[in-house]
């Protein structure tokens, strides 16, 4: 059976902060699945995803890590 996950479910099972998860879904940069407004994850197909290291590439995490400081 599928476990799914609500964006800030996704968020702390990844380690990830939840506007960073926000962005990759809205760019298709994360296996995600609307439902009406809302956002759900798949958690088999997020560790898969993340086992791929598809991750955004290293210039994107230095962008999204410098907003952070900012």
């Amino acid at each position: 059976m599928t476990k799914w996950l609500k964006l800030k479910e996704a968020a702390e099972h990844l380690k990830m902060g939840r506007s960073t998860i926000y962005k990759l879904a809205n760019e298709s940069g994360i296996p995600a699945h609307k439902y009406g407004r809302e956002w759900r994850f798949d958690a088999d197909e997020l560790d898969d995803w993340l086992k791929s290291g598809k991750l955004a590439n290293p210039a994107e995490a230095r962008n999204s890590e410098g907003e952070k400081q900012a």
